[in-house]
């Protein structure tokens, strides 16, 4: 039963994951610990690799419609690898209990950040470069520790401090997600550390929800999207916080 599972799973994950721009990674990590009962390392690691088909579904799609902000993204994705890469070679040293509570945290100041807030006059300042770059490289060692893809700091970045509207900024989110996901699962998988049997069906699940989530994007309201998402971290943030509390 457990690739039937997993395959639901991946669908949710990458249809979730096309639609917010976070690349599923939120609901595959905890789904591969708790369900598949991985280990931490190895969920992420597994997780990468799917999260790159979420990847490559969503922005075939986005492209063909001219939703992705190629002049906001060609900047940051330098910064967003380096992180991604450096971040995946030094996950081996880092405690598995202080990442679970890391995981949570995030989680958490992401929700916040994303729920949908009344509209304020619109603003003339304009961010400071290093801004953009700071957070790209965050996302990118937030990809490769957590096996989300980035998309939980993309998103938020591009939405908030970029100025992207969610649907554009949650496309371009999912192109910067391919990257940082494909240079992190490389570092895993040279280090053995991804679950390749799971691979399969879970990744045939993301590809299928990914693809029809993204085709009907633009029909479902940014404020709605905006809701849902912070009410799945909310909940991804407390079991994560009752692993890593409780050391399990």
């Amino acid at each position: 039963m457990l690739p039937l599972i997993l395959l639901g799973i991946g669908f949710g994950a990458g249809a979730l994951g096309a639609l917010l721009g976070v690349g599923g990674g939120v609901v595959l990590v905890p789904a591969l610990i708790f369900l598949a009962d991985l280990p931490f390392g190895t969920a992420v690691g597994t997780s990468l690799v799917c999260v790159v088909a979420t990847s490559v579904a969503a922005s075939a799609v986005h492209f063909t419609r001219d939703g992705v902000s190629i002049d906001t993204a060609v900047p940051l994705q330098a910064f967003a690898v380096a992180g991604a890469v450096a971040a995946g070679l030094g996950a081996p040293y880092l405690p598995v209990r202080g990442l679970y509570i890391a995981f949570a945290v995030m989680l958490l100041y992401a929700a916040w950040r994303a729920w949908p807030r009344p509209q304020r006059a619109a603003t003339t300042l304009q961010p400071h470069p290093l801004v953009g770059r700071a957070g790209a490289g965050a996302g990118g060692v937030v990809a490769s520790l957590l096996g989300v893809g980035g998309g939980i700091v993309f998103t938020p970045l591009l939405h908030v401090a970029l100025g992207l509207d969610f649907h554009r900024a949650a496309a371009t989110s999912v192109y910067l997600i391919g990257l940082t996901a494909a240079s992190g699962a490389l570092v895993y998988l040279v280090r053995g550390d991804v679950a390749m049997p799971l691979v399969g069906p879970t990744m045939l699940g993301v590809l299928i929800g990914a693809t029809l989530a993204s085709a009907g994007a633009r029909r479902v309201s940014a404020s709605w999207l905006g809701r849902v998402f912070a009410v799945l971290l909310i909940y991804v943030a407390g079991r994560m916080l009752m692993r890593g509390l409780s050391g399990a």
